[in-house]
């Protein structure tokens, strides 16, 4: 059993967004994605959505028995209709036994914004700090993201904006 490498508990046991079992695009292992999958049904996953364009992996969660639902989402700005979708997905799903688990491929900005909705939605979670706990377990967040949920991308991570300036060669005072 292996850890993924970006993964994040957004509500422990219950929810969890990461990069696709296995790694994205090139980087993809299948000896990798065995391992992960069988990390995520040893924490209780017994459903896992994709958001990937492609159908990659589809057939792996079958061959062990784990629900999945598929949403294509080709780029995070234009997945509000996904998100719409989700949303009451996970709301169904999360009441019953067991956790969920949402991937991308190798982008986890999207998945982290559904989270953070998610969180926001159901526990009040102001979705900045959704983000950032997002960030903290290692998902990249993106502009794009943010923008999906409402929230200034430097409330998320103030330092794009000191690296920004620093390349830029300009001071920063906070």
């Amino acid at each position: 059993m292996r850890e993924p490498m970006k993964i994040w508990w957004a509500k422990p046991r219950k929810l969890c967004a990461l990069e696709r079992p296995g790694g994205g695009g090139r980087s993809h292992r299948p000896e990798r994605r065995e391992q992960e999958i069988a990390y995520l049904i040893d924490r209780g996953v017994r459903m896992i959505v994709s958001t990937m364009a492609t159908r990659h992996n589809l057939a792996a969660y079958e061959q062990v028995g784990l629900d999945w639902h598929h949403v294509p989402v080709a780029e995070t700005a234009a997945g509000a209709d996904a998100l719409e979708e989700l949303l009451p997905l996970l709301r169904r799903e999360l009441r019953r036994r067991g956790a969920v688990a949402l991937h991308g491929n190798r982008h986890t900005d999207f998945v982290a914004a559904v989270c953070a909705a998610h969180l926001h939605e159901a526990k009040g979670v102001d979705p900045v700090d959704g983000l950032r706990a997002a960030a903290g377990g290692g998902l990249i967040l993106t502009p794009d993201c943010c923008a999906l949920l409402g929230v200034d991308y430097e409330a998320v991570q103030p330092r794009s904006r000191m690296a920004a300036a620093t390349s830029s060669g300009l001071s920063v005072t906070t």
